[in-house]
Parts: C-alpha cells; structure tokens; sequence
C-alpha cells in the first residue's frame, strides 16, 4: 500500500459481538454484497464511520478488508475534518427497503462518507460499494 494514496476500503469479514455481527450479515444480503462496510483509507489510516461512534479516523489494521487504489493523492484529513464526529445515518438506509430515500445531510453512512470524500458532493441517491467502485473504474478511464 502506497502511503500518500486514497484507496477505497471495503470490509468483507464481520466485525465483533453479535448484534454488530448480525448488521454486518443483514446488511450484506440486503444490497447483495460482498462488502457491507467500508471507508476511506490514507497513510495508515481509516477514515469511516459506524452505528456506534459516527464518523471516526482510526488506525487502520487490515486484517478482513479488501483495498482499490483510487490513484487520488489529496489532504484526507481536510476533506474529512468538517465531516468528523457527524453522526450515523441510519434513516438513509431505509431507503434500502423504502421506494423513496430519506435523508439528513449532517448524517452520512459508510458509502455515503466514502462518496464524499472522494467527489466532495453530498450523494443524492443510494450509494452502495458497487457506486464507489464504478466511480474510480471511471476515473481510471478519465486518466488514460
């Protein structure tokens, strides 16, 4: 891993205790993913937020995630600066299982945060790891 790049993170194995095993298992059948988690990884951090603390910067420690390299070099810390301590968004992710989607701009779930981070726009859809993915494959492309 390169330190001064921005890689997507995607957690593919579930976290500890049961209820937090449990969402990780619900939410992965749900959208029909590998990755039911994920997060903003730079110079050995992770950059993510969770039902529990909301938008964190912590130690990264690899161990059960899955990287891409974005091929972004940008200051993470001042993208996510305004962002840290936003709470958890759980009412957007009825819009997984509601027709419509409903949002509060503070609150931002783990791709919410990641799509964030990475375009600086507020996403005014459903983003899944899928979204993300398909949003560096494209930045790739813009770079050849």
């Amino acid at each position: 891993m390169n330190n001064t790049r921005v890689y997507l993170a995607f957690k593919h194995t579930p976290p500890g205790g049961f209820w937090m095993s449990a969402f990780h298992w619900i939410t992965a059948f749900r959208l029909v993913t590998r990755y039911p988690h994920g997060g903003i990884v730079h110079g050995g951090w992770l950059y993510h937020t969770k039902l529990s603390t909301g938008a964190r910067k912590e130690r990264f420690d690899d161990v059960g995630w899955d990287l891409f390299d974005t091929g972004m070099e940008m200051d993470v810390d001042a993208v996510f600066l305004p962002l840290e301590d936003n709470p958890y968004d759980v009412f957007s992710l009825l819009a997984f299982v509601l027709p419509w989607r409903v949002s509060d701009s503070s609150r931002m779930y783990c791709y919410e945060l990641m799509w964030r981070m990475v375009t600086g726009e507020n996403p005014r859809f459903r983003v899944v790891p899928e979204t993300l993915l398909a949003w560096v494959a494209q930045q790739h492309e813009g770079r050849k």
